[in-house]
């Protein structure tokens, strides 16, 4: 597509549609909004979107009639529908697809993958132009096309067949190919063709054909040979036209496959064939060969900063500048995006190869004068040597992409040959889940507490606690590195149960000595919450330390919230029950149906720090914290903001009536011996 692809969201909730449309233009593509189906309709003829996320249920025309509607228009058949919803049952997926849905997300969404099945759709549509153009160029190519089964009977031919020879498809098709020799020929010719098909699977040249009429002409005819899956031919393909014409367009079409259309230079396919080549002969001579992964750093920011153009600009003046370092017979190569290759036939050694790439630094080091201003790039390179870093052409691109990431990891600019060492970041996690696994037993976990304040009266009302893991060797071990190796393995259970005896213990035994009574809060895991015994186990844990049930709120994500409705229903019903506070943490990444959120019993909704930190900056995420607040009260629900770092964040959340905040700007995590004083503290003030 030249333009940016556009989408049509429809939902008929505010915070979906802002968020959907937010999440896609990040993407890059652009957005128009509907509120229900009939708008949807409307909209259509208006705008011509290329994609419609649709759900499904919505007032005045629901998505379900909204998309069957659109699939009776013929301009809109061919437009995706992607049904977005709470409903995930079997009938609703049916009547989706049945609607002429393209494909079905349930609400939450999982952003990875409506990024993934956009990008799918994307593709496809790309897909069915590009089939239609092979179609229409089929059907309206000047040049003849014949294809033959395997015995050289003749199955389908283009009008330009038919011009050409004068035999029409029905008087041809099943015809042996025979039909069109001129007796220009002789055997040995015919011999030397079928060879040259049977070794080479192709074979050019000119050749003497008898059209219906009787007359012979001369043509320039390409044969290929078909291969199916177990190898053997299973048709022949033959072009031919005027010689000059065809040997034109030949080498159009063969320049077109495997070269970029921007940059001018070999794509990933050519790149690939090129680096196949080349192993092919090294192994064969007992040479080496040098592969090269380039990836541009910061492009990306330039990119989606300063717009495509720019973007393009930039990179056809990388690519300039990176022909000046190609050896004679080395393959220089646009990969895709912003990641350039180089094959590198028998090179002297990895010294070479190291030149070579301190080269492609050098020259991007300059910097890129675009517009008049001066936009500074650089590059992470991996290299790899053939036979040492892969005995095979995949095994090598792969090593020499993870040295490429391990350059990037090492701050950028720089360039790194692929080692086994790289290897090393699976021993690592290994050893850390073995520790992990002992780590409850060893006693090496601990609660940090982060206070929580009430913006009305100014003091602390509670205070969340946050797992740390002291590892006796490498200290503290970041709980986004052992979460979710914890939760992959299922370690996240004991240690969660850990955690929630341990949070509800020391706060009994704040309160027995005197300290004032805090609610504590404790996250859940979604594998904790989806144990059949979880509730017995919270009401157990809670009775043997003796906590009063008001002091303690649980954390859970919408994600889990959103699992198995009426389970959640259930087991949050007999929490709440027992006198138990239920928070919804980070609220608005996983977009639950309010309808469902409704139901729940939730007392505090907990905003993500990802929109508390731009909040005085960015309107986007003003506006959705303005909505959240507005939500929550609407429900009668209490909202906490994490994340506050600022006077600014504070003073615009205070403006809003958001209940309660808690982040950097009030207190950091604090050990519990810090905890208290700090506690103690805020009682003197």
């Amino acid at each position: 597509m030249s333009r940016k692809p556009l989408f049509l969201v429809v939902d008929d909730e505010p915070v979906t549609r802002l968020m959907l449309c937010r999440f896609l233009e990040r993407q890059g593509y652009e957005t128009e909004t509907a509120e229900n189906g009939q708008q949807a309709l409307n909209r259509f003829e208006a705008q011509q979107p290329d994609i419609i996320l649709m759900d499904a249920k919505m007032p005045v025309l629901d998505g379900f009639e909204a998309c069957s509607e659109l699939k009776k228009r013929p301009d809109a058949r061919h437009v995706p529908v992607l049904m977005i919803t709470g409903l995930n049952d079997d009938e609703s997926v049916d009547r989706a697809y049945e609607a002429g849905a393209a494909d079905f997300i349930t609400k939450p969404i999982h952003w990875a993958i409506l990024r993934n099945r956009v990008q799918y759709l994307l593709r496809a549509i790309e897909a069915d132009r590009q089939l239609h153009l092979s179609s229409q160029v089929f059907e309206n190519t000047t040049e003849g096309i014949v294809i033959t089964d395997a015995k050289a009977c003749i199955q389908s031919v283009n009008p330009a067949f038919s011009v050409i020879t004068g035999y029409q498809p029905e008087e041809i098709v099943g015809q042996n190919m025979r039909i069109l020799k001129s007796g220009h020929h002789d055997e040995k010719f015919y011999h030397n063709l079928w060879k040259g098909i049977k070794e080479n699977g192709q074979w050019k040249g000119e050749i003497w054909n008898r059209r219906k009429n009787g007359e012979i002409y001369p043509e320039w005819a390409t044969i290929n040979s078909i291969k199916a899956p177990d190898n053997t031919v299973s048709n022949y393909v033959a072009v031919f036209s005027d010689l000059t014409t065809v040997k034109e367009s030949e080498q159009n079409i063969l320049y077109l496959a495997g070269h970029d259309t921007l940059t001018d230079l070999p794509n990933r396919l050519l790149f690939t064939e090129r680096l196949s080549q080349a192993v092919a002969d090294a192994e064969r001579k007992e040479e080496i060969v040098g592969s090269l992964l380039l990836d541009l750093d910061r492009f990306k920011v330039i990119n989606d900063t300063m717009g495509h153009d720019v973007g393009d600009t930039v990179l056809l003046e990388a690519s300039k500048r990176l022909r000046e370092c190609v050896p004679i017979n080395a393959t220089l190569s646009r990969m895709g995006g912003d990641e350039f290759g180089m094959v590198v036939p028998n090179p002297p050694g990895s010294r070479d190869m190291a030149h070579i790439a301190q080269k492609v630094l050098d020259v991007l080091a300059a910097p890129f004068i675009i517009d008049g201003m001066e936009l500074f790039v650089g590059g992470s390179i991996g290299l790899g040597l053939y036979p040492l870093d892969g005995e095979d052409v995949k095994t090598l691109i792969k090593n020499t992409d993870a040295a490429m990431y391990h350059a990037k990891e090492l701050g950028r600019n720089n360039f790194q040959f692929y080692r086994m060492e790289l290897n090393a970041s699976s021993l690592a996690r290994m050893l850390l889940e073995s520790s992990l696994r002992n780590a409850l037993d060893r006693d090496e976990f601990e609660l940090y507490y982060q206070p929580q304040m009430d913006l009305g009266s100014g003091k602390m009302i509670g205070m969340e606690a946050l797992i740390r893991w002291n590892h006796p060797d490498q200290g503290m071990v970041s709980p986004g590195d052992f979460i979710p190796l914890a939760e992959e393995t299922g370690l996240i259970v004991p240690i969660g149960q850990w955690a929630l005896k341990e949070a509800c213990s020391q706060n009994k035994a704040w309160i027995d000595q005197g300290l004032p009574p805090l609610r504590v809060a404790v996250n859940l895991s979604g594998i904790q919450f989806q144990q059949a015994d979880f509730v017995d186990v919270v009401a157990q844990v809670v009775n043997e330390t003796g906590l009063d049930h008001q002091y303690l709120e649980l954390e859970l994500t919408e994600s889990i919230a959103m699992g198995d409705v009426e389970e959640t229903l259930s087991k949050l019903q007999a929490l709440s029950d027992m006198g138990m506070k239920l928070a919804i943490d980070d609220f608005g990444t996983g977009f639950s149906s309010l309808s469902y959120l409704k139901r729940f019993p939730i007392h505090t909704l907990k905003i993500d720090q990802s929109f508390v930190r731009n909040c005085t900056t960015d309107p986007d995420d003003a506006a959705i914290i303005r909505t959240f607040v507005g939500l929550a009260h609407s429900l009668n629900l209490s909202v906490i903001a994490e994340g506050v770092e600022t006077e600014q964040q504070l003073a615009f959340l205070k403006e809003r009536e958001c209940n309660e905040i808690q982040g950097y700007f009030y207190g950091r995590p604090l050990p519990a011996e810090a905890f208290v004083t700090f506690v103690q503290g805020q009682i003197e003030s």
